[in-house]
Formats: C-alpha cells, sequence, structure tokens
C-alpha cells in the first residue's frame, strides 16, 4: 500500500479519500433531507441515485486511502463530483438570494480544484493497481 509513492503523494491519497468518506459519511446520516432536495430539484430516481452517490463518495475514498485501484477510484470521484455539482450547485437558478447564489459559484470553484486534484491523482496512478 503506497510503497511506490512520496510521502506527499500518500498524504494526498490519504486526505483526498478522508474528504469523500467524511462527506459520505454525513449525507447518509441525513439521507432524508439530500433525498428531498434531489426529489425538488428534480433529479429522476432519486431513491436509486442516492446510495449510487453515497456507494461512489465512499468507495471511491476508500481505493484511494488504501492505493487499490486509486486511479479507477479517482475516475469514480471525478464523476460523483461533476454529477453532484451539476444536482446541488445550480447557482444560475437562484435569483433571490445574493448570498446562497455567491456560495454555489464558489462551490463550483472549489469542485473545479477537487476534479483538478482527482485528475492528477489518476494520471499519477492510472487504471491499475
Amino acid at each position: 500500500m503506497h510503497e511506490d509513492h512520496t510521502l506527499i503523494q500518500a498524504t494526498a491519497h490519504v486526505l483526498t479519500g478522508i474528504c469523500f468518506i467524511a462527506i459520505g459519511i454525513i449525507n447518509f446520516f441525513r439521507r432524508a433531507d439530500v433525498h428531498a432536495e434531489m426529489r425538488g430539484f428534480g433529479v429522476p430516481l432519486p431513491e436509486v441515485a442516492l446510495p449510487i452517490g453515497l456507494t461512489s463518495q465512499i468507495l471511491g475514498g476508500l481505493m484511494l486511502i488504501f492505493d487499490y485501484y486509486a486511479g479507477f477510484g479517482a475516475i469514480i470521484l471525478i464523476i460523483f463530483t461533476v454529477v453532484a455539482s451539476a444536482i446541488f450547485l445550480r447557482w444560475w437558478k437562484v435569483q433571490d438570494n445574493q448570498f446562497k447564489r455567491i456560495h454555489q459559484v464558489i462551490g463550483i470553484y472549489t469542485n473545479f480544484a477537487v476534479v483538478a486534484a482527482l485528475i492528477l491523482l489518476f494520471e499519477m496512478n492510472g487504471l491499475t493497481r
């Protein structure tokens, strides 16, 4: 596990994985609220989409932490991040609350950075173990 990585690379794997797992666990315990939000946004089959999203967060995070097909885990998390951003960060639809709108824009840019880090993790690991 991580034997072919520098300390900095291994740290990047672990910290990124922890972020996704922690947020996945938080969302698991508030899944009724997340499900209601998804329904409100018109997400088709939220009762299927939510477990797929939670599984993606936790599985992808574990794959990074344990360096088990970490590149594939990064791809899972890239797809998850893009889809979750499209669902939950619809800044262009927020017209009545500028504070909420700017925070959604900040969320989009933050997720750009997350995807960039995941792309680097993928590039470092590829699709092999």
